[in-house]
């Protein structure tokens, strides 16, 4: 049966109850392990030492004075995390914007994404960047890449812009692939059955081969092909409740109707079941050429295919409040129509190091290829969007003029398109080349520097169409209500130095500067019923252009070798670019002006924070605070017409602490702690974007957020206010050589602030809890696990895929996995 979930999100999602647990319970284990520590007379090794990249050397995190996460493969493995975004909660400062698989953008430290061409923090796979496409309407996605065979990934928090460039102004996330090995035969392979509540059985497997080839070459291949079931329902009513109107603010009058019908009680024609399957395969390939000791080249190839059947995203009704209205478990339509998903990415990679004595230079040279496709039915939001408004003044109709009631007749059912199917389709290829060379000092004197220079080309298209050729509305030729073919290119160059100096064996000063400029231009030819134009031919081109200059500084000191105090104060910028062209305001969907362009936006990061170890290694503190000054916020604009474009809304501010904690308890058993609050605010909306806010109807009331004048602040949107993680892992010896090991973890996302459509909504705080209990013999392990224990659903974000369904009448939610439970089977040779 369909209807409102029956786990309601308003009622279930607000109690952080796992993390308050685990939390009491690491307070008592603590104090129990100062005492068993003190009596411990063993040798038993404390914490493992991560080992990271980040900046473009080896270090370990401890050592590292930045703000860093990172975690091994093996601690992916055993966690269970699969994906990027199964980081969110247990990152602190990072969260997503996303509607599942493959449509993820990232943002850290409250700085969002969801505004610009262009992302907040940088994603990098070994030494390759992957950019987003520049317009896609489902924001600043990258690729979602298995995690198979991964030796960590690094999360890096606040501006990279010195070694990183101009797509890490909120921080970078870095996957590293395991390296071939010389000299090698290993492997591993990996098995997985399990099956969702609400939809049905899921399944991967994988393998990964490593192939010593003489004494200089080897090969390492991997390969995973996996697939999820999907939990939720496209409905088709037939007819479907389709009110115009509604009652209007005096006896008699009627509006333009901002919401359906109701559909619990309309006909079904049909149901397709769990519809957002998800089938992903993945094959990578390395080969390491080291024809002498400090001389090395690796080649990379990676080609991965996702495809979804649908959006992992909920129906549901408007409402006055600023909380979610009634949620549904299914999508409803009016016309029995598909939305599959489809990712196609190629990656080339060539990186060689060779040591030259007092340094080594390394040159990274990639390419990659990316085809993102997805369908979205846009047959109710095209026919809502262009019935005709009342006029403003009076702002209503009058079924029957009266005294009471002045204004004009509602227009005759033929002033408006019919109801007819009209699927929703964008295509977005893109291709980037990217080469950086650079010179790694070795540590000499206490002086370390990195020194280099870097440029990149990134095609992008944004191709849309949505057309019946059956009905032909209003004249248009083609019977097309909107069709745009959007080349957009840019062109990155930079050149970097960044170096530190030990002034003495504690105190070590670090500082860095990176020379930008960047060209980019769109070419846009739009047509169609709501487009700028009604027959293509006319050609617009947009320019964007800047250059500047990101330096940072860090002074780091250690007492002992087991604390680790830092300070930094560090610059990022993101580029500029354009917007798409606006229907003219005196024609349906009647829109306001939008600017053509948008100028670049920069951040300052002050920060202080600390690293330390303690009881041997048993216990690891890291924590900072920092604040950040964000100038010409860019920021997405959701027009009450249904269109949506990028402008500065004016400066900014983030702030708010961050810890981790790691603690091995005892030789069995082990917690790990990590929290943010992070609070992040447009503090000086331009006249622009206060206007805008002014109109937006946001508060229980329905009264705006912002006046037209005076002082008013705005949240940035997407970014939880606070996010806790916490598990515990003890680990137990059988006999045989058997071990068992259990895990429990949750992680605690708060609230946060999101658009639809022309609403402001509060996204409710959610829980989500998992348990492993994994048995491992000598190569081989098998899992046992329980992914979302309680069966959570989470409201993730809103409309975040928004270039069809961004009208009154309905939000929809991105939402989390079921509980899921299931088994696997790893293997190591």
């Amino acid at each position: 049966m369909v209807g409102p979930i029956k786990n309601n999100p308003l009622s279930s999602l607000h109690s952080p109850w796992v993390v308050v647990c685990i939390t009491l319970l690491a307070a008592g284990l603590t104090r129990w392990a100062a005492a068993a520590d003190a009596a411990n007379t063993s040798n038993e090794a404390g914490l493992q030492e991560v080992t990271v990249t980040a900046e473009k050397f080896t270090s370990t995190v401890q050592d590292t004075p930045i703000s860093i996460t990172a975690l091994t493969g093996e601690q992916l493995t055993s966690a269970g995390i699969t994906r990027i975004e199964d980081l969110i909660g247990g990152v602190p400062g990072l969260s997503v914007r996303s509607a599942g698989p493959g449509l993820t953008e990232y943002d850290a430290r409250g700085l969002a994404s969801n505004g610009g061409a262009a992302p907040t923090v940088g994603f990098y796979l070994d030494e390759i960047p992957l950019s987003p496409p520049a317009l896609s309407q489902s924001g600043k996605v990258v690729i979602d890449p298995d995690l198979y065979d991964v030796e960590r990934i690094e999360v890096l928090r606040g501006p990279q812009g010195t070694l990183y460039g101009s797509g890490s102004m909120g921080g970078t996330v870095k996957i590293i692939t395991t390296p071939p090995k010389l000299g090698t035969w290993e492997g591993t392979a990996q098995i997985d059955g399990s099956d969702t509540h609400g939809g049905s059985g899921n399944g991967s497997a994988s393998l990964a081969l490593n192939v010593p080839i003489g004494d200089m070459i080897a090969l390492r291949l991997v390969a995973s092909d996996k697939y999820r079931s999907g939990w939720i329902n496209e409905v088709t009513l037939n007819p479907f409740p389709l009110p115009l109107f509604a009652p209007g603010p005096v006896p008699g009058s009627l509006v333009k109707a901002t919401s359906y019908g109701d559909l619990l009680t309309a006909p079904v024609s049909s149901v397709d079941h769990n519809v957002n399957t998800e089938q992903l395969s993945n094959e990578r390939v390395s080969l390491l050429v080291q024809p002498r000791e400090g001389t090395s080249f690796t080649l990379f190839y990676m080609v991965q295919d996702l495809g979804m059947g649908g959006y992992d995203l909920l129906d549901s009704t408007p409402t006055t409040s600023t909380s979610p209205g009634p949620v549904y478990d299914a999508h409803f339509e009016a016309f029995p129509l598909r939305e599959p998903i489809h990712d196609n990415i190629q990656i080339f990679g060539l990186t060689g190091t060779t040591d030259v004595g007092f340094a080594d230079i390394t040159s990274a040279t990639s390419y990659f290829n990316r085809e993102a496709r997805q369908t979205e039915d846009s047959t109710l939001s095209m026919y809502y969007a262009n019935v005709p408004g009342p006029p403003s003044p009076p702002g209503y109709y009058c079924a029957v003029p009266s005294a009471t009631c002045t204004g004009p007749a509602p227009p005759a059912p033929g002033s408006y398109p019919p109801l007819v199917p009209v699927p929703y389709s964008e295509v977005d290829p893109s291709h980037q080349f990217a080469q950086e060379l650079r010179l790694t000092s070795h540590d000499i004197a206490g002086l370390h520097y990195v020194v280099g220079g870097f440029y990149s080309v990134l095609h992008s298209v944004w191709q849309e169409e949505s057309a019946n050729p059956a009905t032909i509305p209003f004249g248009i030729p083609d019977g097309s209500y909107f069709t745009s073919w959007n080349p957009y290119r840019v062109i990155q160059s930079a050149a970097f130095a960044d170096g530190s100096y030990a002034i003495t064996n504690q105190l070590k000063f670090a500082t860095g500067v990176r020379w930008y400029e960047y060209n980019s231009d769109q070419h846009e030819e739009s047509w169609g019923y709501d487009a700028p134009n009604t027959v293509p031919g006319t050609v617009t081109l947009t320019t964007a252009a800047d250059k500047g200059y990101n330096p940072r500084f860090n002074l780091s000191y250690e007492p002992s070798p087991d604390l680790n105090l830092y300070a930094t104060a560090s610059k990022g910028f993101r580029p500029g670019g354009a917007n798409q062209i606006l229907p003219p305001s005196n024609l349906p969907p009647y829109c306001t002006p939008g600017t053509l362009s948008f100028k670049p936006d920069s951040v300052w990061n002050y920060e202080i924070g600390e690293k330390a170890r303690l009881f041997d290694n048993w216990l690891t503190i890291n924590s900072d605070i920092y604040y950040i000054k964000w100038n010409g916020v860019q920021q997405v604009f959701t027009l009450v017409c249904g269109y949506q474009y990028y402008n500065n809304a004016g400066d900014g501010r983030s702030y708010g602490p961050e810890l981790e904690i790691h603690a091995k308890v005892t030789a069995n058993l082990a917690l790990q702690l990590s929290g943010a609050y992070t609070n992040a605010r447009i503090t000086n909306p331009t006249p622009a974007y206060q206007q805008y806010l002014s109109q937006q109807v946001t508060l229980p009331n329905g009264s705006p957020q912002c006046p037209v004048t005076g002082s008013c602040t705005a949240p940035i949107l997407n970014i939880p206010k606070d996010t806790a993680s916490a598990a515990l892992i003890y680990t137990q010896p059988l006999p045989g050589d058997y071990e068992l090991t259990g895990r429990l973890d949750d992680s605690f996302v708060g609230t946060s602030y999101d658009v639809a459509y022309f609403y402001g909504l509060t996204l409710p705080s959610y829980n989500i809890a998992n348990f492993r209990l994994v048995l491992a013999h000598g190569p081989w392990s098998a899992h046992l696990y329980l992914d979302n224990l309680a069966n959570k659903v989470a409201l993730i974000t809103a409309n975040n895929t928004s270039f069809q369904f961004n009208a009154p009448q309905l939000v929809r939610y991105s939402t989390n996995q079921p509980r899921t439970v299931g088994i696997q089977f790893n293997y190591g040779f």
